[in-house]
């Protein structure tokens, strides 16, 4: 695992960012050669080094996963600052001295991975097989048996283009650069007896990989896991990496929000009224059984928790979030007439309209209806009476004066 880079700063490995910045700023100052003497440098180096992995919130996952090795050697060009000065952070200054040289990296390649709320809560191992390239062994990437057999393309002398005249209307030329078709702009020929025949001249050759895609407890939605130097490969060119982007699927039962679990249910009113109990079977298949306290009523909308059976939290899965429940609550079409008697005498008075029911006009409540042309609830009735002798779909206009 090589050094606890947790332990050099003095956190704990569930440590925020701020946490881990402040312990850097609070060691820099206590080891850094500028500012005591006597401190020591090779201290202060691996302090360093450890803050620039920890701050980098991919190559802490890479280190949380893999250790120090995990990085791949990557981290070995930072010299004794790994590419971040004290002074910077203390000056928001930023120094071109301070930062890492490497050679050149290829691209990342990034894969979207569907995964599901499953997998994020009990964690999981993915096995993808990956297809990348590789410097061809036998050639050690010259693309022929010896390197003599390689040489400086005659034409663009080892530029890789050239330039050409081109008209471009009658009686005008233009100067264009093109690549140049003798060497097919690589500024190499190659005499083809001594071609390579394992990577046919191409330098690299195609190699399939299978790789463990670590899905931790707790990850979000789009959180990344990176196999650094696993892309392709050229000579001279230092592997890319690849970048896998969880993308979570949607569960047909639970909703998640942060380290919270959601799910909506659905009652009737007996249940709302007398006690609810219903069964729910959990992410890492334990059966739960959900009851609400004797007397307790349930109102429609209304949001209840179970603490501690959320998500885990990502590096601390032994904490959890909550699970939330969310009711919404199924009233009968219609009650008939008894029934709404005996219900009289269960449930609290109704309030008494103090009005002479003489002077009154009585209407009832009907369903409401909209119009295919959604202008209203028995807009129709309206439009009969206006559009009468207008002609069909006049209506009312208005106009400014």
């Amino acid at each position: 695992m090589g050094k606890d880079y947790y332990e050099l700063l003095g956190v704990q490995k569930n440590a925020s960012d701020e946490d881990i910045r402040k312990a850097y700023k609070k060691l820099a100052r206590q080891y850094h050669p500028d500012l005591n003497p006597d401190a020591s440098e090779e201290k202060f180096k691996e302090i360093a080094s450890a803050y620039e992995v920890l701050k980098d919130s991919e190559k802490r996952e890479i280190y949380d996963q893999y250790g120090e090795e995990g990085l791949n050697g990557n981290m070995g060009g930072m010299g004794g600052m790994g590419g971040f000065d004290l002074f910077d952070m203390f000056t928001g200054r930023a120094s071109s001295a301070s930062r890492p040289r490497g050679p050149v990296k290829a691209e990342t390649v990034r894969h979207e991975l569907p995964v599901t709320l499953e997998e994020l809560y009990n964690g999981s191992v993915r096995k993808i097989r990956v297809t990348r390239t590789r410097v061809c062994k036998d050639c050690n990437g010259v693309g022929a048996t010896k390197k003599e057999a390689v040489k400086t393309c005659t034409r663009c002398n080892g530029q890789g283009a050239v330039n050409e005249m081109r008209q471009v209307a009658p009686g005008f030329m233009t100067q264009v650069r093109k690549a140049c078709p003798q060497c097919s702009g690589e500024g190499k020929i190659m005499d083809k007896q001594f071609m390579c025949k394992s990577c046919n001249g191409k330098k690299v050759v195609s190699e399939k990989k299978t790789l463990d895609v670590h899905i931790d407890r707790g990850m979000h939605d789009k959180a990344k896991i990176v196999f650094e130097g696993e892309a392709d490969e050229k000579p001279g060119v230092q592997a890319g990496d690849i970048v896998f982007v969880l993308a979570e699927k949607d569960h047909p039962v639970f909703s998640r929000d942060g380290a919270n679990l959601i799910i909506q249910k659905k009652i009737k009113l007996s249940e709302a009224l007398t006690g609810v109990e219903f069964m729910v079977e959990h992410l890492d298949k334990r059966k739960l059984l959900i009851k609400n306290k004797p007397g307790e009523v349930i109102r429609t909308d209304q949001v209840k928790q179970i603490t501690g059976e959320g998500m885990p939290h990502h590096r601390n899965p032994y904490e959890k979030g909550n699970l939330y429940i969310k009711f919404d609550v199924e009233f009968p079409d219609r009650v008939d007439a008894k029934l709404a008697e005996s219900l009289m005498t269960l449930l609290p008075p109704k309030a008494k309209l103090e009005v002479n029911r003489e002077e009154l006009e009585e209407v009832v409540l009907e369903d409401q209806t909209i119009d295919r042309s959604n202008r209203g609830p028995r807009r129709e009735a309206y439009d009969d009476d206006e559009d009468e002798g207008h002609g069909e779909g006049q209506g009312i206009s208005c106009a400014s004066q």
